[in-house]
Formats: C-alpha cells, sequence, structure tokens
C-alpha cells in the first residue's frame, strides 16, 4: 500500500491533449482529475516547477508514434518539486541504482515520454559517446538555447575550450556562460572561419545540415560529430522519419568506413545516475541555469511558453511555475 504525506487533495489540475494537431487547438485544461496512484518504486511527486521544450510541441504535432504513448497526454519532461507519497515498494528493491526516498524530500527529474508529463500538480517519477576533457576544443551550435546553455557550462567545467554558434543578440550571453569565442551564424559561416580541423568535438543543438556536411574542415580525424535531433521537417511523416534514418546510417558508415570523426545521435533518456553527474559537475562550477521567461501553471501560461518555444528565439529554458512556488 502507498504512504501518502497528511493533507494530500483527491483531484489536481493537469494540462492535457489527446489528439495530434496545433497545439493552439489541441492543448485543454482539466481541473478535476484524480490523482496518480504510485505502484512499486515509483513516488508522487508535487510538482512546483517545469518547463516546455522543443520536443513537446513536436509530440503535439505527430513528431512520435500516437499508439507509443497514453491516450491522454500531458507535455513536460522536466520536473521538479517534493515527493508526497511512496510507492509500496520503494526502499526494499535490492538494486543498486534504485534511490530511497522518503515524503518531504526535494527532488528533479526527466520524465518518460511514453508515460504522462509534468504539466499536472502531481506526477510520478519513477525511482528505479565523446568525452570531454581538458585541453578539448568544442564547437557548440545553437550555443544560447536551452540545450547549448547546459553545454557550454558543462564543457567549459570539464576544462574545454569552447566556440558557441548562436546570433549576435545572444553572443554576450554565451561568453558570460564560458565560451572563449562566439560565432555569429547571421554575419559569418562557423566552416570559413576554422579550416584547419580546429575542434575534438562538435556538439549539434540544432541539426544544421551545413554544419554536418562542412564538419570535414572543423574537426580532427579522432573527432567527435554529435547532433541530439534531426531537422523539423523530418519528423512528422513516415518519408521523412525515413529519410532521416538513412541519413543517421549513412553519417554512421561513412565515418566507420573512412575511420574519420565519428557520427553519434544521441537520443535522451531518463537517467537518475547521468542527471545526478551532470548536476554535480554544474555546482562545483557554480553554473547558473540559463531561463528565458516563466509561466504560471494555466492554460494561457502554457500555450504562451509553446508558443516562445515555436518562435526558435528563446535563450535558455523557459519554465512553468505553479503559483506559490516562484521562488
Amino acid at each position: 500500500m502507498a504512504t501518502y504525506a497528511p493533507d494530500i487533495p483527491q483531484t489536481m489540475k493537469a494540462v492535457h491533449w489527446t489528439k495530434v494537431g496545433n497545439p493552439a487547438h489541441i492543448l485543454t485544461l482539466d481541473e478535476n482529475l484524480p490523482l496518480p496512484v504510485p505502484t512499486g518504486t515509483n513516488v508522487l511527486v508535487k510538482m512546483h516547477a517545469s518547463s516546455i521544450n522543443p520536443l513537446d510541441w513536436k509530440l503535439m504535432k505527430g513528431a512520435f508514434p500516437r499508439f507509443l504513448m497514453p491516450k491522454v497526454k500531458t507535455p513536460g519532461l522536466d520536473i521538479s518539486g517534493v515527493v508526497v507519497c511512496l510507492g509500496p515498494n520503494v526502499g526494499k528493491s535490492k538494486k543498486a541504482s534504485v534511490q530511497t526516498f522518503t515524503i518531504g524530500d526535494r527532488v528533479m527529474a526527466m520524465l518518460d515520454l511514453s508515460k504522462p508529463g509534468a504539466l499536472q500538480d502531481y506526477t510520478l517519477a519513477l525511482v528505479v559517446s565523446a568525452k570531454v576533457k581538458k585541453g578539448d576544443k568544442v564547437l557548440i551550435n545553437g550555443a544560447s538555447g536551452g540545450t547549448g546553455t547546459v553545454a557550454v557550462q558543462i564543457a567549459t567545467a570539464l576544462g574545454a575550450s569552447v566556440v558557441g554558434v548562436c546570433s549576435k543578440t545572444n553572443a554576450d550571453l554565451v561568453r558570460r556562460l564560458g565560451a572563449e569565442e562566439v560565432v555569429d551564424y547571421n554575419t559569418i559561416k562557423v566552416h570559413e572561419k576554422y579550416t584547419n580541423k580546429d575542434f575534438d568535438i562538435i556538439f549539434d543543438a540544432v541539426s544544421n545540415l551545413e554544419c554536418y556536411a562542412n564538419s570535414g574542415k572543423l574537426l580532427k580525424s579522432t573527432g567527435h560529430y554529435i547532433q541530439i535531433t534531426g531537422p523539423e521537417d523530418s519528423l512528422y511523416s513516415l518519408v521523412g522519419g525515413l529519410h532521416l534514418g538513412a541519413q543517421i546510417v549513412g553519417r554512421m558508415l561513412y565515418s566507420f568506413l573512412t575511420r574519420g570523426p565519428r557520427f553519434h545521435l544521441v537520443s535522451v533518456s531518463p537517467n537518475g545516475e547521468h542527471l545526478a553527474a551532470a548536476t554535480h559537475i554544474m555546482v562545483r562550477a557554480n553554473a547558473k541555469t540559463t531561463i528565458e521567461l516563466t509561466y504560471s501553471f494555466d492554460l494561457r501560461g502554457v500555450l504562451g511558453a509553446v508558443a516562445l518555444s515555436q518562435s526558435g528565439h528563446a535563450k535558455g529554458k523557459i519554465g512553468i511555475i505553479v503559483p506559490g512556488h516562484e521562488s
């Protein structure tokens, strides 16, 4: 039987969607849903804050097979909050990777996209490439975005020399985060500025085809090209998905046959150990989370956050804050 904190309500509110389409047309707010019941080694978390990422609205537009997600899908993969209920097997697992939590613990997590997301008052959290090193030179494409701002700080904290690619508007931000140099993609091509195979790693957070096409001028023969997403126009159709898959396999095969720089497509999935390691690096480096704007947890706020994310011009993360937890 699950163990609850006192004074837990019987219902909650959630923003969700049930069909693919324009986020402005499919997102709804339900203010009277029953609370999830934690089973096994799950815990129930009272949500204090979450965020909107590009993946959220790409899923709404059909970037992931609908049958692999819940019938009612709640956006939000990032969560921070407080544990208010323990599943019946919390603390009983013999697996070293399963942490023990107690009611009142403050936690953060990445949720599984095949499960309901974080934009609800209470949510369940499951309790169960290239190595950057000192002296490396790292090119980060999309350095001012939610992923890029974190990548700049982690690479810098690990002793790498970072070159960030972003617009002139965001150049000062990327420098403050630790980049030694910044390239404004609107005025200069990065492969024209660096032609001597200067880089050990390229971290491409925007899936720039031109960047990959010219990576031979940028990367050392022992280097690594890391891509975290596909071009948006390849995500919403079977033909586009097959083309992207063939493209990725081709890049991997080419890098293997030529014994040149290695190509990696990184697909992020929930991993508590990796999140803890990244957090420790950020703490040691006194790194800061870059937040463009925060929105209130209601339908209007979520739609505003989605619209800002879709614009492609947000600096860092876009937060969703539950009223009463603004700090």
